[in-house]
């Protein structure tokens, strides 16, 4: 049986044959009847004719879709058996030339309805043949009556055999057309289902993919391959190799690739020249590409851009290098810290026991602070070096920002310094308390030492929701001197400052608790106007109901 889009298919192509055979059949009787040729009357035959050929454009015009289809195919085959009939009649009865319409008709229902369609139109041709060759003494009025012959009666024999050995003949061949059918379209669709999914793979792959024939002329490239290279690959295909990829690999190498067995393939590294004039690092392997049968067909190419593979391991090789010289750096602080308490003490004592003169007095204190100055930088950086175990727990906020704030009500503070509290005691966070005000009293002191004449210093802490997790959020502003955007990016690097008697290690030790904690750190700063660094950290599991 056919599917309901291949029997649609069928029944207009019997539809635009029935029309051509009736046009055809037209006009070789007109043209019989204009030689005299023509032995019985030819306006009925015409009108059979015509009546088929209307037939068909009605046909064309109201074709059903879906579960009738079928019905419609059984009824134009049994008007097709009538209109041959009414034809047969009309040209002769046994003698007409036309009986072999019947075969046609029965082929044609072996093709749209398989066999046993073919043979109920071949057993329905024969009865109605039969019928009208045995009554025509009982229909005077179509054909003139005469007594049926014995030869008449074995013609008759002889074509209802007949149209029975084709119904059944060709609905054998019909079965295997329908059965070959299904095969090729169930093929088709599993061919097709393989190509879009050979395609999607293809174009899905991460690596570039560049397909080559054993020319090296370049015949496909897929999407990552063109926006490595920057050639689309209407652009690439039919080009060689060496003009879309340059010469950093030699065509030799190239070649041997369709003699390597196995997978013994070597990968290369390479420069690539792209299209916009840009170069980027390629690794890429070759590999034969051979057809079903194992012949040889082409070579394959599969490349990745390295460039960050590149940047990174330039990145932890840099590393490396300032992890070196940080255990370094360390080591050293801490040998030299020993001998600087020592002369630290020798110059105390030596003080004490010199008399107390204007000049040795105050080299002695510029001494004195020097030291001190050069121990608090090296304690500082000893403690951003080699930091100390967290330890988190859950803690009030507002009393670690109070305490803060309390301590920087016992410094020199500039006389027109307004501090704003923008917080309340009921937020919660699981940090180290130390080392959280460490961090927030740096911060404190940065922002003062911004505005040496006064100003505004807001701190505050809040609850905010960020990819649907609660975060802590802490922020300190100033509307001090601020931070060029040269500055800005620098600031947490150790030993870095935009202050002449800065250390740079107050900020990178911010940046380094807040990331111990999970936490991360953000700063806006605008010259003339004021700094706001902000401090996000994860909630305490009990800051919920707060």
């Amino acid at each position: 049986m056919l599917e309901v889009p291949t029997l649609s298919a069928a029944l207009r192509g019997l539809s635009v044959a029935r029309l051509l055979a009736a046009g055809l059949l037209l006009g070789i009787g007109a043209f019989l009847n204009l030689w005299g040729s023509l032995l019985h009357p030819f306006l009925p035959f015409a009108l059979c004719l015509v009546g088929a050929g209307i037939a068909s454009g009605v046909f064309l015009l109201l074709q059903p879709a879906g579960g009738n289809l079928r019905r419609f195919a059984w009824l134009e085959l049994i008007l097709d058996t009538a209109v041959v009939t009414a034809i047969v009649a009309f040209t002769g009865g046994p003698r007409s030339i036309f009986t072999f319409l019947y075969v046609l008709v029965v082929t044609a229902a072996c093709v749209v309805l398989a066999r046993p369609g073919g043979l109920v139109i071949a057993a329905l041709s024969s009865l109605l043949y039969t019928g009208l060759v045995l009554s025509r003494t009982a229909f005077p009025l179509l054909v003139e009556p005469t007594e049926t012959t014995a030869l008449e009666v074995m013609t008759i024999f002889l074509n209802t055999a007949a149209f029975l050995v084709v119904g059944i003949l060709a609905g054998s061949l019909g079965e295997r057309y329908h059965a070959m059918h299904r095969v090729l379209e169930d093929q088709r669709k599993d061919l097709s289902d393989l190509q879009a999914f050979k395609d999607l793979m293809f174009e899905s792959l991460g690596s570039g993919l560049v397909g080559m024939d054993l020319e090296r002329r370049i015949t496909a490239l897929n999407r990552a391959a063109e926006e490595i290279t920057g050639y689309h690959a209407a652009e690439a295909v039919g080009r060689r190799w060496e003009s879309v990829f340059g010469d950093g690999i030699p065509p030799d190498e190239i070649d041997l690739t369709t003699r390597v067995e196995g997978w013994q393939v070597r990968r290369y590294e390479m420069r690539l020249r792209r299209k916009d004039g840009r170069e980027v690092p390629l690794g890429i392997s070759f590999w034969p590409l051979r057809s079903g049968r194992g012949e040889l067909a082409g070579i394959i190419g599969v490349f990745q851009d390295l460039s960050s593979i590149k940047q990174m391991e330039e990145r932890m090789r840099q590393a490396d290098r300032l992890a070196t010289i940080g255990r370094l750096a360390a080591n050293i602080a801490h040998e030299i810290r020993n001998p600087l308490a020592s002369l630290s003490g020798a110059i105390e004592v030596l003080a004490r026991e010199l008399p107390r003169e204007g000049t040795n007095d105050r080299l002695v204190q510029i001494v004195l602070r020097e030291s001190d100055r050069l121990n608090r930088i090296i304690t500082e950086f000893l403690e951003y070096a080699r930091p100390a175990p967290l330890h988190p727990l859950p803690v009030n906020v507002g009393e670690v920002l109070d305490e803060v704030l309390l301590l920087l009500e016992h410094r020199a503070l500039p006389p027109d310094l307004k501090v704003v509290r923008e917080y309340d005691g009921a937020v919660t966070a699981l940090v180290d308390p130390q080392h959280f005000r460490q961090a927030i009293w740096n911060l404190c002191i940065n922002a003062l030492e911004a505005m040496p004449e006064g100003g505004e210093l807001r701190i505050g802490a809040g609850i905010v929701t960020q990819r649907a997790t609660r975060k802590l959020e802490v922020w300190v502003a100033d509307t001090g001197s601020g931070i060029d955007s040269e500055s800005l990016s620098h600031i947490f690097e150790p030993f870095f400052s935009t202050k002449p008697e800065g250390s740079g290690i107050g900020l990178a030790l911010v940046h380094r608790v807040i990331r111990d904690h999970g936490g991360d750190v953000e700063v806006r700063s605008e010259p003339g106007v004021g700094t706001t660094f902000t401090l996000r950290l994860p909630l305490a599991e009990s800051a919920g109901g707060a």
